[in-house]
């Protein structure tokens, strides 16, 4: 059963499911004779994640697919938030490409080719990134038996800042994963509001804005509301919609942080009581607003069944 999305992997999805930062990411890191055959004003984002469900505290993924050579080549982006490199991430990978493979197939009965698959990692990395690299001894009377594919490392701990490649929005993106566990997360995301100031779409930078505040006060546990008020009167240029912002962030950010609490209560308490609930009761009661909450919770000490608690 999937757990609660960590702030890791709800801050890379809201991000990297935007077009204009994943194709500028992907035009950033894509090789440049892949590139120059690829039309990326095409890509589209696929809901569809191969990421096992004891995975996804650590673990996030998002499938692209945009037209090649007139076909289909299907991107696929992984993302760790670790402190340490994954030795057998090649050996996850090829479940990863049996299962998009299988579900290719389901989608396309007709078709009697696969699409080609370009994989990209993130995280720090000392591991191998080519498969055969995994099997030892691999005598080369073997070689033609064993899988031969790598991937694509994306490593956003090794660069320096000025090297964190993109536009504006992309490389925000970036630092502030690379930046949530900094040993100094105010200042950092001082810097990080300084870049929001350069976004031209004043709605994008206000969903931007959002996204990034809650992200370092869920994520790095050392960011909170009140830091939060004064670094953004400190930070903001005076403009009537940031200021509203911050005024709507702070009401907003502190009941949407007592009703998760409250959601996450009650579907530990559904768990113990009845077992793992369904995807369909987790939704309902993640969607659920904090006094619909209250009366379940209050409902889950007499009833005897999960429909009981949800009536």
């Amino acid at each position: 059963m999937d757990s609660i999305a960590s702030p890791h992997d709800t801050f890379f999805r809201e991000s990297f499911t935007r077009s204009e930062v994943a194709r500028d990411f992907l035009c950033c890191q894509l090789p440049a004779a892949l590139l120059a055959e690829l039309d990326l004003t095409t890509l589209t984002i696929g809901k569809d994640s191969y990421v096992a469900s004891d995975l996804r505290t650590a673990y996030s993924d998002l499938a692209y697919r945009v037209a090649y050579r007139g076909e289909a080549l299907n991107v696929y982006l992984l993302f760790e938030h670790k402190s340490w490199a994954e030795h057998w991430t090649a050996l996850q990978l090829l479940r990863y490409i049996a299962a998009e493979g299988e579900q290719y197939r389901k989608q396309h009965p007709k078709s009697r080719h696969l699409p080609p698959v370009i994989y990209h990692g993130e995280r720090p990395w000392q591991a191998p990134t080519a498969f055969q690299d995994l099997v030892k001894p691999l005598p080369d009377s073997l070689v033609p038996f064993v899988p031969s594919f790598g991937y694509q490392l994306v490593d956003l701990s090794g660069p320096t800042n000025a090297e964190i490649k993109g536009r504006v929005l992309t490389r925000l993106v970036q630092l502030a994963m690379r930046w949530v566990l900094d040993a100094q997360p105010v200042e950092r995301l001082r810097e990080l509001l300084a870049l929001i100031d350069q976004i031209e779409d004043r709605d994008t930078a206000v969903e931007v804005l959002e996204s990034l505040l809650r992200y370092f006060v869920q994520g790095t546990e050392r960011v909170d509301e009140p830091t939060v008020r004064i670094l953004l009167q400190q930070t903001s240029t005076g403009e009537p919609i940031m200021q509203t912002f911050i005024d709507r962030y702070i009401e907003q950010g502190i009941n949407q942080g007592q009703r998760l609490g409250e959601a996450t209560a009650l579907l530990r308490q559904i768990e113990r009581k009845f077992g793992p609930p369904s995807d369909s009761v987790r939704e309902r009661v993640l969607a659920a607003d904090s006094d619909t909450l209250l009366e379940w919770l209050d409902r889950i000490l007499v009833a005897e069944s999960v429909e009981a608690v949800l009536h």
